[in-house]
């Protein structure tokens, strides 16, 4: 593809929060290679707060989780009267398959060996990679445009609006105004990739105990606020809070006033790195090379036990020797450095 020839690019990723974060030095390199060109984005809708805003996007299409055939028309009539000249698939499952066909563009890069997926695809991603970032960048290098030999870190845009929500919020709360602010999120959506709220404990009375200016924000998303609540009455401090039901960006910015922010395998993780803060990283069953290649001259931390059983892709599993290795000693060595 030639770039002085593009006009429109379309990225479809619509779940899940890390995972559109991964994709966003995709989307830079593409930007950097057709600098004129405009950038749409497919995302469910509940996630695109995270895009709202972004100079980097020209155009975001949603979605529900579960489309109706209603829907489906709906996006593929709003893809094709935008016409975009490419369309990059970064999930590559049956619908993003069909949607990417159905997008109208005339070059469509995704994954080989998809079956008939594959075929619905003019250019092939051949990712020689370990990292998730690198391997989105496949997909941009498939069409023959340069890609960075080094992937960058996501970035988010953190609007200053939503900054400002983020501090009126924690005043509210009666946050001490100045305080070392310190993240943990202690849920995750599967057993395998969440520590022991006893550990999140050890870990933050660690911060509170050694540092009087620092404050201990336990975060919650939906269906995780039992685990937060929890960490917050065990640890029975005036400088431990709990922040949840707030919305995407205005956590984000929260992240992004963290001097650290500490997190199991999951979105939060993935949205604290893409909003600037120093991230700790509780690495159970993924390797950090590919599910956190976020370098360390940026102050980002991966604890990770490297057991004998991992990597794996068990969601459930009874044997947890990949989080009951991740020990509180460990942690802290690496958040105090961070915060430090």
């Amino acid at each position: 593809m030639n770039p002085s020839d593009v006009r429109k690019i379309l990225f479809v990723r619509p779940r899940f929060l890390g995972d559109v974060c991964l994709t966003l030095p995709a989307l830079e390199a593409a930007r950097a290679a057709c600098p004129n060109a405009k950038i749409g984005y497919v995302l469910e809708r509940g996630l695109a707060p995270l895009l709202a805003g972004d100079p980097r996007v020209d155009r975001v299409f949603t979605i529900s989780g579960k489309p109706s055939a209603g829907e489906t028309l709906a996006l593929i009539r709003d893809m094709r009267a935008w016409r975009p000249d490419v369309t990059i698939d970064c999930f590559c499952n049956p619908r993003t398959a069909v949607w990417t066909f159905a997008s109208g563009a005339s070059a469509r890069s995704g994954y080989p060996n998809k079956g008939w997926r594959s075929a619905l695809y003019t250019h092939h991603a051949r990712p020689r990679t370990l990292s998730s970032t690198g391997f989105h960048l496949a997909s941009v290098a498939a069409l023959g445009w340069p890609v960075p030999a080094e992937p960058a870190t996501p970035r988010l845009h953190v609007s200053l609006t939503a900054v400002g929500e983020a501090r009126d919020g924690l005043r509210a709360m009666a946050v001490p105004i100045g305080a070392t602010l310190v993240g943990f999120h202690a849920g995750a959506r599967w057993p395998t990739r969440r520590w022991p709220v006893e550990r999140f404990v050890a870990l933050a009375k660690r911060l509170l105990d050694s540092r009087p200016g620092a404050v201990a924000l336990f975060t919650a998303g939906p269906g995780e606020e039992e685990a937060a609540r929890a960490c917050v009455a065990q640890l029975a401090s005036p400088r431990a809070f709990v922040v949840s039901g707030w919305p995407i960006g205005r956590f984000v910015a929260l992240q992004s006033l963290c001097a650290a922010f500490v997190s199991g395998d999951t979105g939060p993780l993935h949205t604290s790195v893409a909003s600037g803060a120093r991230t700790l990283g509780l690495m159970s069953r993924n390797r950090p090379a590919m599910f956190f290649p976020y370098p360390e001259r940026e102050g980002h931390r991966a604890h990770y036990a490297r057991v004998e059983c991992s990597p794996c892709h068990r969601d459930v599993c009874d044997d947890l020797r990949c989080l009951d290795r991740l020990t509180v000693d460990g942690a802290w060595k690496l958040l105090d450095a961070m915060v430090g």
